[in-house]
Formats: C-alpha cells, structure tokens, sequence
C-alpha cells in the first residue's frame, strides 16, 4: 500500500477543511434561498383562494430540502473520519512486529511470522489470542521452557537437521531436479534457479518452502524428545546481487516462520549459514558446485567480506529479545574447506567474526559455532582461548562414517561400536584441549548408495564409480552393491536392528564426550534415502521413539 508522505499531506489538509468550509456556506446559502422561496409563496398564497392555499401547500410537501442540507452532519462525520484514517497513514509508521530500524537482514513488507491458519470446525469458539512472543513452552520434560536459560555442557543438545528445507540438495528433495535432462547440467541452487528463471524459480521454491516443512513437522519432532532444531539457510535469504541467480530474500519468511513454530512447541533453534557468497567449498550444498571463490580465487576477499556482514545482520536481528530465547544457537558458517584454502585465512576470518559478532551482542548474545573445516579437531588445540575471549562458542564437527573408505568396508558390527572408541575419545580430546565441540551433523549411513548423495550422477565409492573429488578406481567394498542398499521396504529384522545399535552409540558417544548433536537430517522427499530420513526411521521402529528414552548405550549397565 502506498503511504502518504507529510508534505503531500501538509497540502491536502487545508485543502479538505477549505472544502468542508465551502460546503457548509453554500448549504447555508441553499438553505436561505429555499426559505426565501417559501416566504414568497406562502404571502402570495394568503391573498388567494383556499383551493390555492392547499396547491402551495401541497408543492412545499413534495419539494425535499437540499441534499447537502439533509446530510450536512453525516458528511461531516464521514469525511472527518477518512481525513483521520489518511493522517494516521501517514504520519503514524505501520506497527511492525519487530522493530527492524537499522536492521539490514530485514527483507520487505512480504516478510510474516504469521503462522498458517488452522482448519477448524466453524461450530468451535474461536481460540483464545496467543502472544506470539510467548516462550513458555517446554518441549519435553528434559529441557527447560524456553524463558530459562539451557543448561549447556550439562543437559545435552538432543537435535535435528532441517536440510533440504531452505538451501535445496537434489539428495534430499530429487524432484526438483529431476525436471531437467541431465545434459542441462542442473546440480546445485544455483544452476536450478538460472535454468528455470526468476519467476518459475520463485514459484516453484515457495511451493517447496510452504510444503516440505510445515508446522506440523515441528509439532512431531517435539513428539521425537528433541530439544533443538538446525534450520541450514542461504545466503540468499538475507541479500543477493543482480548477477546471482538465486531467488531473493524469499526464503527469509520462512526461516522467522519456522522459528516461531519452534518457539510454539518449546524447541531451541541453532540458525546457521549454509552457503556463503562465491562457495565455500565447492560442493552443491554450498548454493554452487565448483570453484571455491570465498577467500580464494577470483573475488575470494570481497566474498568473505559480504558474508561477514550478512552474519552481522543476522546476529543482530536474533539478539533482540523477541528471538534470543528461542533462537540461543548461531552457526557462523557450514564447512569451509579449509583443507583447500589454507587454514591461515580461515583462521583470521574466524578471529574476525567473532570479533564483529560480539561487538553487537556484548557479553551475551547466541553461542556461536565454528566448523573445524575437515583439518581434524586436534587441529585446533589451542587456537580457541575460551578462558578470556571466545566465550558462547562451540567447535563444531560432522562425523559421517561413508566418506572413509576403511570404516565403509567394516562389518557391521564393527560399525556399530565404532562411535564409542575412537569417535568418542577424539570429541573428549577436542573437549579437553580445544574448546566446548559440538557434532553438528551425522547420520545412520554406512555407504554413499543413496541417490545423488555425492552429486547428481557422480556414481559412489562403495561401487567404485565416483567420478569427481576424491575419485575411486576401485570399489571400497569389493563384494557389496548399491542395488538394494535404499530399499528400506525390504530390509529384514537384523539390518534394521543393526540401524538402531548403530544411530543410539553415536547418540550416546556424542552427548557423553561433547556438548550434543543433531542428526542429518529430519526427512528426505518421499523417503528416497531413508539412511538420511530420520522420520522414516522413527515411524518404521528402527530409529528410537524418544531420543530420551534408548535401548544400547556406549557403557551398558
């Protein structure tokens, strides 16, 4: 809606009160005219007969007073109402639900926290108004309401990834690249946004976005016994350039959408940046395949600088006080490669950020999380100096089992136990002599079959036809096919069995050596990859009920 501005409405006043003035004067003058006609008549009549008497009588009867004089007072109140309405307007500021002044991430006016209406039975009473700022809510009687503070390095982070919700994957949401034959050459955000255009991009996204992961979806991961939810978003949300592709800033509504969902049913969010600007790694899930051009190559510099202000603008949005409860986790960046740029000036822009991230928040503000970059987490003793500068901060690391070729080739058996020896240890050593770690990321898989899980059509390790990265010219697993890995319809009572030992030893290994986890991730599109599908899981029996509540652990009583 167009607003007035104060000099447009400087010049309409007195123009309006001229013409209401105006008004009033020729009703006046109406209004004397009509009784001067009427004194006329009536003296000519006296002087005639009675039959001209009732004639005169009868005109005055049928001859209705001036419009202006009948509604003179409606008109004045009508029109004092609608100037009142335009003033308001324009001098008063429409009431936001955040205050965003100076507040860079905030996109336009089509940016809601309104929540979805709900069917309901037009026979109920309407519901009583919910504070949409209300931070009671407990998810589970492990975890504190959101209004006190969570007991970090005590009660353990229980949660869950929401991938393939904001920055697409094709082995999380395949459809959406299915769309194209594959010499189109569509493998990431970025080609899927260039190939469709901007308009059926942002049709087909916000489709996506309003039904992959809807309240509904929060409402059952509180049912799971999670205390925390990953929401991986673009950088896309918050600012693009005119030569990116990306849809802009659409994505943004749906991450505050997905927080107050949360915040409903009681789940802490850790918000974190997916992509950056240029790649950080070169892989799909960055937003674009191929060179890393963040702090490298081409444009390296001024892409690690744009990224450090859209961190900036989401850390100041989320300090405020409506989101600080519910939003206490902020993922600065997801897995820089930093075994591909050089650890020096990953190392510094770390330094940096925190430095930029603090001078907002002060001395509180969200933890902040810092990957380890795939350098190892003993590559970081030392560097963290979380004793007199880097408070509110974790290490985070991913700990997947597909991208070593000698866990892939282990029994299962093996696989199972192997989260509590030698992950275990290596989460208590970072503890120790790095700082507070986290393990942001694993799953239940035991080989990289699943569809695109490496890249749409890059083959796997476990068969040996990886074509790209780290290239296998030999199967990890010589006697073992992908051919039946994904069919979960089949999978007999010992495999599943296995998948249940298998995902509580890593639960237990990470809430007892580190601060907590979350699991990549929630769901997979029609259950394509259901080592990744955590909903899958859970609805068939092989993942446990209640996270809370597991059969195996590490030290069996």
């Amino acid at each position: 809606m167009q607003r007035l501005d104060s000099a447009t409405v400087s010049v309409f006043v007195p123009r309006y009160f001229s013409f209401l003035q105006k008004t009033k004067n020729e009703s006046a003058m109406t209004e004397h005219d009509d009784n001067t006609a009427t004194t006329t008549t009536t003296s000519d009549a006296m002087g005639n007969s009675d039959i001209q008497r009732e004639k005169v009588a009868a005109n005055m009867e049928k001859k209705p007073p001036s419009f202006a004089r009948r509604h003179i007072k409606c008109l004045s109140f009508v029109c004092a109402i609608v100037i009142s309405c335009i003033l308001v307007a324009a001098v008063v500021p429409p009431v936001l639900l955040v205050n965003r002044q100076n507040n860079p991430v905030a996109p336009p006016e089509s940016t809601s926290t309104a929540l979805p209406e709900q069917h309901r039975d037009p026979n109920d009473h309407p519901p009583p108004l919910r504070d949409p700022f209300n931070n009671t809510a407990q998810a589970n009687v492990y975890t504190p309401p959101l209004n006190e503070p969570f007991p970090y390095g005590k009660t353990p982070i229980r949660g869950i990834n929401l991938g393939g919700w904001l920055v697409t994957e094709p082995f999380i949401t395949p459809s959406l690249y299915d769309q194209f034959n594959s010499s189109a050459g569509v493998i990431d955000e970025w080609t899927l946004c260039k190939a469709l255009g901007p308009e059926e991009a942002r049709r087909q996204l916000t489709q996506h976005y309003d039904t992959f992961i809807t309240e509904d979806d929060f409402r059952k991961i509180a049912r799971m016994g999670f205390n925390h939810v990953r929401i991986p978003t673009g950088h896309w949300a918050i600012e693009t350039k005119e030569d990116e592709p990306y849809v802009p800033k659409v994505a943004w509504q749906y991450l505050l959408r997905g927080v107050q969902w949360a915040r409903k049913y009681g789940l802490r969010v850790m918000i974190e940046l997916h992509t950056a600007p240029g790649s950080q790694n070169g892989w799909n899930h960055s937003g674009r395949k191929g060179e890393i051009r963040w702090l490298n190559g081409t444009h390296g510099e001024e892409n690690a600088n744009r990224t450090m202000r859209i961190v900036e603008s989401m850390v100041k949005f989320f300090d405020k006080p409506a989101w600080r409860d519910v939003a206490p986790i902020f993922g600065v960046l997801n897995e820089p490669a930093i075994f591909r740029i050089h650890t020096k000036p990953v190392q510094q822009w770390y330094k940096d950020s925190y430095h930029t991230l603090r001078n907002v928040t002060q001395d509180g503000g969200p933890y902040l999380t810092y990957h380890d970059g795939f350098i190892g987490l003993d590559s970081w003793n030392g560097f963290f100096d979380t004793e007199h500068v880097y408070k509110r901060m974790f290490l985070e690391t991913h700990m997947y089992m597909i991208f070593d070729d000698h866990l892939v080739s282990m029994s299962h058996d093996q696989q199972a136990k192997f989260p509590c020896g030698a992950w275990r240890t290596t989460l208590r050593n970072s503890m120790r002599s790095a700082a507070p770690t986290m393990v942001g990321e694993f799953s239940m898989a035991t080989n990289d079959c699943g569809k695109y899980l490496n890249g749409v059509g890059l083959g796997t390790r476990y068969e040996g036809t990886l074509q790209e990265g780290t290239a296998v010219q030999q199967p990890v697993c010589p006697n073992c096919s992908c051919a039946h890995t994904e069919d979960w319809k089949n999978w007999d009572k010992e495999y599943k069995d296995f998948l249940n030992s298998f995902i509580e030893h890593q639960m237990d290994a990470f809430e007892t050596s580190s601060v907590g986890w979350f699991f990549w991730t929630y769901k997979t599109e029609d259950h394509i990859n259901p080592h990744w599908d955590y909903s899958l899981g859970w609805e068939k029996g092989w993942i446990p009920q209640d996270v809370n509540n597991r059969t195996h652990s590490c030290d069996p009583q």
